[in-house]
């Protein structure tokens, strides 16, 4: 895949660009928030869907996610802030399974957020589990991809989970 189309994706459709453009001299301020609100978007437009087809794609996006972040290259650290795939894929897993309504995927956008830019102990420990591997391992297996996206993804869950203690004690 060309790097310009592994930078589509890995972007958000270019939204991830937009904070640089707006905000001159800053470097990417809330472009992850951004990432979040697209799939966020996204999700209430797809509308409610059967477990299954949450399911499949639920792991489609998070290996999509993966393989895009494993091959995008741009300037600077690996984790680049232009990258939201993974804010994407984590959304998607906070909002999993859960019973479709707008005050749900509000909620599971909020929590999601919170998890995701506080990075709490063990999200950031599982951030960096890979990086103890040679380069050549973590390129085999797709572990860079996989850490840029494990952070999201822990996030999504930790935020899921919440979501459902809040339901089952009829809170929500």
């Amino acid at each position: 895949m060309k790097q310009s189309a592994l930078k589509f994706f890995a972007s958000g459709a270019f939204i991830s660009y937009l904070p640089t453009a707006i905000l001159k001299n800053k470097k990417n301020t809330g472009a992850g928030l951004l990432g979040s609100i697209e799939a966020f978007l996204i999700y209430i437009l797809l509308g409610p869907m059967s477990f299954w087809a949450y399911f499949f794609l639920l792991i489609g996006i998070v290996l999509f996610a993966t393989y895009i972040s494993q091959k995008v290259q741009f300037e600077g650290v690996e984790d680049n802030p232009k990258i939201v795939i993974d804010e994407i894929a984590g959304f998607f897993i906070a909002a999993a399974f859960l019973p479709y309504s707008l005050k749900i995927a509000v909620l599971a956008l909020i929590l999601f957020r919170i998890f995701d830019t506080t990075k709490f102990a063990f999200i950031k420990k599982a951030e960096n589990i890979a990086t103890k591997l040679s380069e050549e391992t973590r390129k085999k297996y797709c572990l860079k991809g996989a850490e840029i996206v494990l952070d999201d993804v822990l996030a999504g869950i930790c935020a899921n989970l919440i979501l459902w203690i809040l339901i089952f004690c009829k809170i929500l």
